[in-house]
């Protein structure tokens, strides 16, 4: 049997619902507003392989390179993805 402070049941304790507090969730920034993104965390983006994102990533010019973090601005990446839409 679960213990009265892990229960979901507040009947039991002798308090309503309405009377808690209302707990505030920590909002967090959604991927999108990133500007800079590292290798993995953009292939996950984008739905490709890590190889093929690098690849594309330096072919636009969009790579940083700092100390040993390589970051990618995703503006740059994102124009740079817009020039292989196909027009029907």
């Amino acid at each position: 049997m679960a213990r009265k402070y892990y229960n979901d049941n507040f009947s039991v304790l002798g308090i309503d619902k309405g009377d808690l507090p209302k707990v505030s969730q920590k909002k967090t920034a959604p991927e999108d507003e990133k500007v800079f993104v590292r290798y993995d965390e953009g292939a996950r983006r984008y739905s490709m392989c890590k190889h093929s994102f690098m690849r594309l990533a330096a072919d636009a010019g969009a790579v940083y390179k700092i100390n040993k973090i390589s970051l990618v601005n995703v503006k740059v990446f994102e124009e740079y993805l817009e020039t292989f839409r196909v027009e029907n």
